[in-house]
């Protein structure tokens, strides 16, 4: 066996539990309310000027909804991946086959990835039809494209949740540990990033301006949030498809809207390679 084995078992397992078809349910219902929700009762702001909403406007309002609930989905669905193994003992089965610790650390992320990928791209192919039909002017590519990035969005909660199982001994810790995460992301990042601006500037915010080093400082500490970077990044590239936004080539790359996908990069692949760091060397 290897990777591809653990993933394909992985992925069959989700189905039988049924776990694939209550996820593509959620995405579903997700995408088209969050979709009326955006058009009908609560529309952007800038609709009321042009008096039309346009794709663009649609995604920048889903935005912050996809970045809440996706987290949430990929931490339920991936929080189990090795630390159920561990705490049923199944663990030591699967490391009996000619599997080593890291196909399976890496099987498990494809194989929960594959899973929330399916149910992601079918609840929104669902979500398109009332999206295209709430919208004034409807593109496409651009719902296809916040899809895409929508999707890498998950990987990077999969790939944080799986490290942190197999970092941790036990289910209770890896979802402590997962949603103690996301409500960092989420609720403290920004804070955190301010009080770093704060201790760097002399315990003081007197003197901090923009385009100053601590100011610099402070943005890139904002973008290291993965969510912070979904954000910028989506917004950046259906800007671009829309042709209504232009990068800042003024900036440095790293405090630029496109460096958001980097982000996202690395907050897949570094946890991953520190849960199996930990995993490798622990005992079962």
């Amino acid at each position: 066996m290897s990777w591809r084995a653990v993933a394909e078992k992985d992925f069959r397992d989700a189905i039988r539990s049924r776990l694939l078809i209550v996820l593509t349910l959620l995405f579903t219902l997700f995408s088209a309310g969050a979709a009326y929700l955006v058009t009908e009762i609560d529309p952007p702001q800038q609709a009321a000027f042009t008096g039309e909403v346009t794709t663009v406007l649609l995604i920048r309002g889903l935005v912050s909804a996809t970045a809440v609930f996706i987290p949430i989905v990929s931490i339920a669905v991936a929080y189990r991946s090795l630390a159920g193994e561990r705490d049923s003992g199944s663990l030591k089965l699967l490391l009996s086959l000619p599997n080593s610790r890291l196909d399976v650390v890496l099987g498990k992320f494809v194989g929960r990835s594959g899973v929330v990928a399916v149910a992601l791209f079918v609840g929104f192919a669902v979500g398109i039809v009332v999206t295209a039909s709430l919208a004034d002017a409807f593109s496409p590519l651009e719902y296809v494209v916040f899809v895409g990035i929508s999707m890498l969005f998950a990987f990077v909660f999969i790939a944080l949740t799986v490290g942190v199982s197999a970092f941790t001994s036990s289910t209770s810790r890896a979802a402590y540990g997962a949603f103690g995460l996301f409500v960092v992301f989420q609720f403290l990042w920004s804070s955190l990033a301010q009080g770093v601006a704060y201790a760097v500037n002399g315990f003081s915010f007197e003197g901090i301006e923009e385009g100053d080093a601590v100011f610099e400082l402070f943005q890139v500490l904002t973008i290291l949030d993965p969510t912070a970077a979904y954000r910028q990044g989506t917004l950046w590239v259906v800007r671009r498809l829309a042709d209504n936004g232009e990068s800042a080539p003024d900036l440095a790359f790293y405090l630029q809207d496109w460096f958001g996908f980097i982000v996202m990069a690395l907050w897949i692949v570094v946890p991953l390679a520190v849960g199996y760091t930990r995993f490798e060397s622990s005992d079962l």
